[in-house]
């Protein structure tokens, strides 16, 4: 019993070590975020502060990484759904 604990608290510090934080100063498409980490949160928060309706759950949509633990991130603009480009690894995304 002791040792399923023990596994459970490594695969869930296994979870974290997986997440990924964005990059200060680049522009993400909010799909790139979710294939990065557990950003789909953010992103619903980042739409909120900036008074977007959520379309398509945000991920058509770019932010820029300021940074700072977990990786904060604030809307910029929606592209046309389906057009957001993600640009490669240390790249800006865009529409």
């Amino acid at each position: 019993m002791k040792a399923n604990f023990i596994l459970a608290g490594i695969a869930s510090l296994a979870v974290l070590v997986l997440a990924d934080s964005c990059t200060p100063g680049l522009t993400y498409c909010g799909h790139s975020l979710i294939l990065k980490g557990d950003y789909q949160g953010r992103i619903v928060q980042a739409l909120s502060c900036a008074g977007i309706e959520e379309v398509d759950s945000g991920h058509s949509a770019l932010y820029v990484c300021e940074g700072g633990p977990g990786g904060v991130i604030y809307y910029t603009k929606s592209c046309a759904q389906g057009t957001c480009v993600d640009a490669g690894s240390g790249q800006n995304d865009h529409c």
